[in-house]
């Protein structure tokens, strides 16, 4: 029963398994040195070019193909609908097209470029280790990536001929062929183990050299593996508001239905496949990249006119709203010729979208809270994508005040308007940088399954409160131009915050004394997490005081409300 278990196939399997962690590894490479070089550019092209369904599809198909990742791709889209910068229907977009820019890697597998692997790999790390500049360097990664993608091809492909001529494997692979539900079943469960397609696919495509695979076993396994991609994105959408589950549910059900129509006309998508294959001459390998492209581009084609139908079954299939309540707004196209023709409305422009910009900014701020109270890690990515928002807000919105400053008819008045609203941006900006600080903290601290102490958590609640207030005052102001009493009140709420500061410090180590602490991790960051809510404080008061004056005094810290 164990005539299979001896040396020459154990080294072989073992071979394989080495060159599929490599092949694993190599796309993984390539995928994280994109997204360094792209920093968040990504997530900004996917947001800027999905103003349709046909461009939300050619966006996922490209970002995809870059990134040989359609899992990466669709977990940017469902954390983007999370973060309430998407629709469903754009998300929808991009999952399908994603589907199509995987076959973008089969098909270069096709084209047996493997004897230049190892060149690729030369090169790359010659560039990584000989670079000066980091960007120089990712782009070493993405050519070595590149090439361990084919090196590890061309170890599971030398391995599993080897392999293909054991008997306990040839019936094995009869058995699929007469029954390639089996395959179906099992390429969507390796596939949901590895999270990568990719992969599944490129070893299907050296099986296939062998022989010992049918086409129609093959076509199976190219199904599965679109089915297996799915968990990721219910992963993602564990926890998430309503329109996240709504478009990852889609991604499922859109793969799965696919996968069920591909096995009930089986045989003529072979046929399909063949004839197409013989007439551009391809080989075997490219037999089943050809599978997998027409089958996704078909999926395509056949979902398109039923999207506005998909999206109200969602509705129907996973009702409500979603109730966090939590709006993020986008900043506005800042039209340059506007503030050539009439400076004034360009003001008002940078005024509006300030205003919008610090709606996002308080949102992140109870956002982080969300994440202090419940560890779901869900809130801590919807902080990180609305910081990539206002880190837009202020290049984008410095960048169009600059060139107002720099308009020769501008009067005093707007000369100092450029200036508050210049300063304000820039104060958002840092106290978002703040946020993101939080949030680093409470995560590091529940990495380490670390937790703080419920009067720890009591202490935070109390600052929250306060600097939610204070930052919304502040904008209050900016917004009105008036409120002398406003702002002193808000005068008293950051001296209340400086006492309440010392207070909570003062219980911290009365908890330490006490032993309620108990968490080494959580105490050593405490101290840090209030010097950096007690920073936001501050910045929300000087962002009231340059409402009234554009340049203040270092040694003037609070503005008589009298004076204005």
């Amino acid at each position: 029963m164990l005539d299979w278990l001896n040396a020459n196939t154990i080294e072989a399997v073992g071979l394989v398994l080495g060159g599929l962690a490599i092949f694993i590894y190599g796309i993984q490479m390539m995928s994280d040195a994109l997204k360094s070089i792209a920093g968040t550019r990504i997530r900004e092209y996917i947001e800027k070019y999905t103003r349709n369904l046909l461009m939300s599809i050619l966006v996922g198909t490209f970002i995809s193909a870059l990134l040989h990742s359609s899992s990466a791709v669709t977990v940017i889209s469902i954390s983007l609908v999370r973060a309430g910068l998407m629709g469903l229907e754009q998300a929808i977009g991009i999952t399908i097209g994603a589907n199509i820019g995987t076959c973008v890697t089969s098909i270069m597998i096709g084209l047996n470029i493997e004897q230049f692997a190892y060149y690729f790999v030369f090169i790359g790390v010659a560039v990584m280790f000989l670079a000066k500049k980091k960007k120089i360097s990712y782009v070493g990664k993405v050519l070595t990536g590149f090439g361990l993608i084919f090196v590890g091809l061309e170890m599971m492909s030398n391995e599993l001929v080897l392999i293909a001529k054991e008997a306990w494997f040839m019936d094995m692979m009869i058995m699929l062929g007469k029954q390639p539900w089996f395959a179906l079943i099992g390429a969507t469960i390796a596939t949901a183990i590895m999270q990568s397609s990719t992969a599944i696919i490129g070893i299907v495509q050296k099986l296939y050299i062998t022989g010992v695979l049918t086409p129609a076993a093959g076509a199976a396994f190219i199904f599965g593996a679109n089915v297996g991609t799915c968990m990721t994105a219910l992963l993602a959408s564990l926890g998430g508001s309503i329109a996240t589950k709504r478009a990852a549910w889609f991604h499922a059900v859109y793969n799965l239905l696919g996968a069920l129509l591909g096995m009930i006309i089986l045989t003529p998508f072979v046929n399909l496949t063949n004839w197409v294959n013989q007439i551009i001459y391809g080989g075997p390998e490219m037999y089943i990249a050809q599978a997998h492209f027409i089958f996704n581009v078909a999926s395509t084609i056949l979902v398109i006119p039923f999207v506005g139908q998909c999206v109200k079954l969602l509705k129907l299939l996973i009702p409500g709203e979603d109730n966090k309540g939590i709006k993020i707004e986008n900043i506005d196209q800042l039209d340059d010729q506007l503030i050539e023709k009439f400076p004034a409305a360009a003001l008002a422009v940078a005024r509006k979208n300030t205003l919008r910009m610090g709606r996002n900014v308080l949102e992140n701020i109870k956002l982080s809270k969300q994440y202090l109270l419940s560890h779901n890690t869900e809130e801590y990515d919807e902080v990180i994508e609305i910081e990539a928002l206002v880190n837009r807000y202020d290049a984008s919105l410095s960048q169009y005040l600059l060139k107002i400053a720099q308009q020769p008819t501008l009067s005093q008045d707007q000369t100092q308007e450029y200036y508050k609203n210049y300063q304000i941006v820039k104060h958002l900006e840092q106290i978002s940088d703040q946020v993101n600080n939080l949030i680093d903290f409470y995560k590091m601290v529940y990495d380490e399954k670390g937790t703080f102490s419920s009067g720890a958590i009591d202490d935070f609640e109390k600052i929250y409160s306060l600097i939610e207030d204070m930052l919304a005052d502040a904008m209050h102001i900016y917004d009105t131009r008036k409120g002398a009493r406003l702002l002193g009140q808000l005068n008293n709420k950051e001296k209340q915050l400086n006492l309440l500061e010392l207070q909570c410090q003062q219980n911290h180590f009365e908890r330490m004394c006490q032993n309620i602490c108990d968490n080494s991790f959580a105490a050593s960051v405490f101290l840090d997490i209030l010097s950096h809510m007690e920073r936001i404080g501050d910045i929300s008061l000087d962002i009231a005081n340059r409402t009234f004056v554009a340049y203040k005094k270092h040694e003037q810290k609070y503005l008589d409300p009298n004076q204005i």
